[in-house]
């Protein structure tokens, strides 16, 4: 993540999972459902790659017993381990840790990816999933679908958000950038929070076009399975505004 991202939940992690529920377990459901279609048998072993509150792997270990999770924000994952004590979680860079050993799984959901915004960013973190992997590790991906832009209909240059709720009472105006030269997204965010006033945060998002996202992993020995903008994973022709990515790592 750029050192640089400023961004209040990230620094407030006991609000994010108000600000962005997920009743029905939505995204660990559509693991599920990966793990069901790509892999010979249910896994051993995860790890999240900017796991944030490690709400995905709190679900996913009730069938799994070796999860991990690692997330680039200390608070972040201080939070987590008060949260979810039974993980292993720890704090570190995606583009350079290395637990020196592989997972039957790998994940980067939630955008995580996208902060990897230079080629070298990307590439040490490509070789970060290659380092954790074996033959046959499935590596999932969740990151915005560049290809939705490209109709101009999905870029939406602002956005509301509102959460109320007795912890947390605020409302988000963002004004969104998107810069097609360097494949670049940029949201700039003012929260109004009941108690505290304004707040301002920042983030930057590298664009993945699904093609090059193919390229990239076929070059570190990933075959693509899979490429849907839909949880249910089911096929399209990739017009909606999210890319769930399923890889299964072959060197």
């Amino acid at each position: 993540m750029d050192p640089n991202v400023q961004n209040y939940l990230y620094r407030n992690p006991q609000f994010y999972e108000l600000a962005y529920p997920e009743t029905n377990d939505e995204t660990p459901m559509m693991c599920r459902r990966m793990f069901s279609r790509y892999l010979p048998k249910p896994p051993r072993s995860i790890l999240d790659l900017g796991c944030g509150t490690a709400r995905d792997l709190d679900s996913l270990s009730k069938e799994c017993p070796d999860c991990w999770g690692v997330d680039y924000l200390a608070e972040v994952i201080g939070f987590a381990r008060k949260q979810r004590p039974h993980l292993h979680l720890q704090s570190g860079d995606a583009r350079h840790v290395r637990l020196d050993r592989t997972f039957d799984v790998i994940m980067s959901m939630g955008s995580a990816f996208m902060y990897a915004l230079t080629d070298t960013d990307v590439a040490r973190t490509l070789e970060t999933f290659v380092a954790h992997s074996h033959p046959g590790t499935l590596l999932i991906l969740d990151i915005n679908n560049a290809a939705s832009y490209l109709g101009g209909e999905h870029f939406k240059p602002t956005s509301e958000l509102r959460v109320d709720s007795p912890q947390f009472t605020a409302e988000a105006h963002s004004i969104y950038s998107f810069n097609r030269r360097q494949q670049t997204l940029a949201r700039r965010r003012v929260w109004t929070i009941a108690g505290q006033g304004k707040v301002e945060d920042f983030c930057e998002y590298r664009m993945f076009f699904p093609a090059e996202l193919e390229h990239l992993l076929s070059e570190r020995g990933f075959r693509v399975a899979g490429m849907f903008d839909n949880m249910r994973l089911q096929e399209t022709d990739l017009c909606g505004p999210r890319l769930y990515v399923p890889a299964i790592f072959h060197p």
